[in-house]
């Protein structure tokens, strides 16, 4: 789905009104009614509930308003609080004439709000327009609501988060337990320095006309299953493994067999028709053993690679896992490169690490590599940036520049195209932050690459497959305990959830 900005989203919504022939007021219902399904699965039980609603004078208060006489009509026990104004906007003054006066209470940003210990918070203040960081008079109500220690419900932002731009971590904002935005992810969910702002956030659909989205222009995408369904291809029945692809791992040095193991084993997890790894001679005897299923040339070094295999019959490679950079590596590596590559390329690890220290090799790469950096290999590629954004806006300079697909790692992960486009990850979960887990989607990109995918069609059916498999593994593993080898352990279901879709 697009992501878009608070003023394309404003589009949205009047669009939306027009096509429907709806109100402004009906949205709002909407909206508010998919709040209010959400928190009955959540508390089936509303009548043993307390919930605290805190809202603003614009439409997110509105909702609020509209969430509270839900929550009343189902006996929840339910206090409302509204800020004091002289004017409010249109259909937050109706939604306060449903409810009774007694209902409300209302107050000024240097007031003590009563917050029981057993309530429920909705955070009704700001919504994704806001304009400008909150400024200091409303430190007090947010320290108030941060420090009650009780559950915070956001409704589409936590009050005083900009949805476009970066917020000051000292600024005033409601930090969330959860976040319920409307009908998509807005940026600023995103961005991993947003973290310290909110847990996680749940999109819930409040059925914006799909025209009114597709008429606004936006080079950011969220990735949810819909988008892998368009990609994935069906095997037919006289298809056989050399139209699969025959992938190449190299990498590994003494002492770092592992990576290549894990990049093979997700490899042939991930349905390439053929695996080859390329090691030192020292890996020998641990690859056969560990991935009987995967064939091996060796290096003439036992320790090190010194040298690199001819790639005519490769439909894929996927290099630097576990490589090291020894100077004869690197001398190896740079020779190679100069000399030009057409084959499919993922570029991971030492291999990065490698490029970072001979930057003129960047104009040598096959046009739509797909590079798969982590924080410290991309700062080494692009150098540092101010935030999130900056980074965002330097990776696609990057991968315009030289035409290559990158990975920007960690929590929904974001996936620049050589065209600019920016793609964001739904799965995924905490769990994957352990060594190894880079060198098993190393195995799964090469082996999608290799199958005749398109790069940025590997990379982002790739990345979401890795997190799905990481998040149906925790379900009974747990996110402290899950292993890189437990992710391939659970490609197979992730890929079959993708088949069962298309039957």
């Amino acid at each position: 789905m697009k992501i878009l900005t608070a003023k394309q989203m404003m589009n949205a919504d009047v669009l939306t009104c027009n096509e429907q022939q709806i109100t402004s007021l009906d949205l709002m219902e909407r909206a508010s009614q998919t709040v209010f399904a959400a928190l009955k699965i959540k508390y089936p039980d509303l009548p043993k509930q307390h919930f605290t609603i805190i809202c603003g004078k614009g439409n997110n208060g509105g909702d609020g308003l509209v969430l509270a006489r839900l929550l009343d009509a189902h006996l929840a026990n339910v206090m409302v609080y509204v800020l004091k104004s002289e004017t409010y906007a249109p259909d937050n003054s109706r939604n306060q004439a449903r409810l009774s006066a007694a209902q409300i209470h209302f107050f000024n940003e240097t007031d003590q709000l009563q917050i029981p210990d057993n309530t429920i918070v909705i955070d009704c203040l700001f919504g994704y327009g806001l304009r400008e960081e909150l400024d200091g008079k409303w430190a007090y109500i947010c320290k108030q609501i941060n420090e009650a220690d009780v559950p915070v419900y956001a409704i589409d932002m936590p009050s005083g988060l900009l949805a476009d731009r970066p917020t000051s971590i000292t600024a005033p904002v409601i930090h969330a337990d959860l976040v319920y935005t409307f009908q998509m992810p807005k940026l600023a969910l995103l961005m991993p320095q947003n973290q310290v702002f909110y847990d996680d956030f749940q999109v819930l659909d409040i059925q914006l006309s799909k025209n009114a989205i597709e008429k606004e222009n936006s080079d950011l995408i969220y990735v949810e299953k819909g988008l892998i369904l368009k990609y994935y291809r069906k095997r037919k029945k006289f298809e056989h493994k050399g139209i699969f692809g025959h992938s190449m791992i190299i990498g590994g040095s003494k002492g770092k067999m592992g990576s290549v193991q894990l990049a093979l084993k997700a490899a042939l997890r991930s349905g390439c028709g053929l695996a080859t790894g390329f090691v030192p001679a020292c890996g020998h005897i641990i690859i056969q053993t560990a991935v009987p299923e995967a064939m091996v040339l060796l290096d003439d070094h036992n320790d090190v690679i010194t040298t690199m295999p001819d790639l005519a019959n490769y439909q894929a490679v996927g290099i630097g896992v576990g490589m090291g950079t020894a100077a004869e590596t690197s001398v190896a590596w740079i020779d190679y490169i100069s000399r030009g590559i057409q084959t499919p390329l993922i570029i991971d690890a030492d291999g990065l690490n490698m490029m970072s220290k001979n930057p003129e090799l960047w104009n040598f790469i096959p046009k739509n590599t797909i590079l798969t950096p982590h924080p410290k290999e991309l700062n080494r590629i692009i150098g540092a940036w101010i935030d999130d954004w900056d980074k965002l806006e330097k990776v696609k300079e990057f991968a315009t520049k030289y035409q290559v697909n990158i990975l920007i790692k960690g929590a929904n992960s974001a996936m620049v195209m050589s065209d600019g486009k920016c793609y964001f990850n739904s799965t995924g979960n905490v769990g994957m932050a352990t060594g190894g887990s880079g060198d098993v989607l190393t195995g799964i990109i090469t082996a999608l690459l290799g199958q005749g995918y398109l790069a940025n069609e590997a990379l982002i059916m790739g990345v979401y497959l890795h997190g799905k498999a990481a998040d149906l593994a925790v379900k009974t593993i747990g996110t402290y305990s899950l292993l890189p080898s437990d992710i391939i352990q659970y490609l197979p279901q992730a890929f079959l959830e993708l088949e069962l879709a298309t039957l």
